[in-house]
């Protein structure tokens, strides 16, 4: 399950989780399950952040890190990841349908499963 905590401070925004994370870098992030719907996320340091199972249909996750990422069976149906980098970003079983991958950075060092859907 999420870090309720974590969720909280994210939803408040990408600069406000971006100095939380640059100011607790030890720190595992965990939105496990979390709720995204819809979040604007753009721009947010989402290194190495476990987002499995995670619901970010329709999201904003343009220019956001996401390097190092656990996307595993998230929902990132319609979700704008434009510009997004995605170095070594886990997308095994996730969602893609409809989601805007322009621009993304290093899509072949992603790792899929045979059950990633997009288009």
């Amino acid at each position: 399950m999420a870090n309720d905590e974590h969720v909280a401070l994210l939803k408040q925004g990408a600069v406000a989780w971006n100095a939380w994370r640059h100011e607790n870098p030890q720190v595992l992030a965990d939105l496990t399950r979390a709720d995204l719907t819809e979040a604007d996320l753009g721009g947010a340091n989402l290194r190495g952040t476990h987002i499995c199972h995670a619901n970010l249909s329709g999201a904003i996750l343009s220019t956001a890190d996401l390097s190092g990422a656990d996307l595993s069976w998230a929902n990132l149906g319609k979700a704008n990841l434009s510009g997004a980098t995605l170095v070594r970003t886990t997308l095994v079983n996730t969602d893609l349908t409809g989601a805007d991958l322009t621009g993304c950075q290093d899509l072949r060092h992603i790792c899929v499963g045979p059950e990633t859907r997009g288009g």
